[in-house]
């Protein structure tokens, strides 16, 4: 479609120079992961795929201005009810915001962004940001390893669909192994 090929390019421009983990390779992730997820589920497919590539233009840890959603949305062919839909499933998405979702949609994309949030990637992920801030690696209350006990390790149990909650079942497991080998490094006892 014309229209996700034309939100796709303009994602891809907001995120060119994104060095927090929240880069264009993020996006096209959690747009494979709501294909996935949406399989079989009666609801509106196009305004998820298009909620998912634009979930993050106006992320709130990333500083860009309000209204580049609602511009790009005025700017191509959907209807208002439609673009109305998107802006609540991305107004929806974010942990930090603590919104439960209000339609299959919103469950669907919540799921595919905080999957991608755990697990190696999500390790990753955690690992990139913390560097583009310059937070520390060690044990403090700011650091990236108190971002695990903080919210990663918190979102398996939040999955709304059962893929997901198969999903994250790994993704969390392997978070819990590389957490007790990195204390054991850290504390020098690790075999």
């Amino acid at each position: 479609m014309e229209m996700i090929q034309t939100t796709k390019q303009f994602v891809e421009q907001i995120h060119e120079n994104d060095h927090s983990g929240h880069d264009s390779a993020h996006i096209e992730r959690v747009v494979r992961l709501v294909e996935r997820l949406m399989e079989d589920e009666p609801v509106d497919k196009t305004v998820l795929i298009l909620a998912a590539y634009l979930h993050d233009v106006e992320d709130h840890k990333l500083g860009r201005p309000k209204g580049l959603v609602k511009q790009h949305l005025n700017a191509i062919d959907i209807t208002d009810e439609q673009a109305n839909l998107v802006l609540t499933l991305i107004d929806e998405v974010s942990f930090s915001k603590g919104r439960e979702p209000t339609t299959r949609e919103s469950e669907i994309l919540q799921d595919a962004d905080r999957l991608d949030a755990i697990g190696a990637i999500g390790i990753a992920r955690t690992f990139q940001f913390a560097g583009s801030r310059g937070t520390p690696l060690d044990l403090s209350e700011e650091s990236a390893i108190q971002h695990f006990h903080d919210k990663l390790l918190k979102l398996a149990s939040m999955m709304h669909t059962a893929k997901a909650k198969q999903l994250a079942m790994s993704r969390h497991a392997f978070m819990q192994q590389f957490l007790e080998q990195f204390h054991e490094e850290w504390d020098g006892v690790d075999n």
